[in-house]
């Protein structure tokens, strides 16, 4: 039996041991590029979920907000259907005529709600309020 000769073992075995050691260090980055990628992942991930939780704590703090809105919203169309039913029946009524003329002058904005008061026998809530119902439309323009 023929032997190869024992330099080209030792050539075949060195350059055996050079692919593995360079196999190794390849298998080394790659593992180590792996983990700075998950840590950057897992770092992401963690401030998306910080953000997604001060996004949610924002819309439930405009939730709750929009709901006070609506109630308030609700309870001040009560009060105008309120208030118009007795600025209708009070209009209605024969022994109060000045106050169809003190609706129509709130209306026109030609009169002031210490006027209102003096003149027609209104609390100020009710000759305020009959103001902020009735003023002209341009008046409502540049307050809103």
């Amino acid at each position: 039996m023929n032997l190869p000769p024992l330099w080209l073992a030792g050539a075949s075995l060195i350059l055996g041991l050079i692919v593995l050691l360079v196999t190794l260090s390849l298998y080394r980055e790659l593992k180590r590029a792996q983990l700075t990628r998950e840590r950057w992942f897992q770092t992401q991930m963690e401030r998306l979920e910080r953000e997604h939780r001060g996004l949610e704590s924002a819309l439930a703090g405009f939730g709750r907000h929009i709901d006070q809105l609506d109630e308030r919203v609700d309870t001040l169309g009560e009060r105008i259907t309120q208030l118009n039913a007795r600025i209708d029946a009070v209009a209605a009524d024969d022994d109060q005529p000045g106050f169809g003329h003190a609706l129509r002058l709130a209306s026109q904005g030609r009169i002031s709600v210490d006027e209102l008061i003096e003149d027609f026998g209104l609390s100020e809530s009710e000759a305020r309020l009959l103001m902020q119902v009735n003023r002209p439309e341009e008046d409502r323009r540049f307050s809103s």
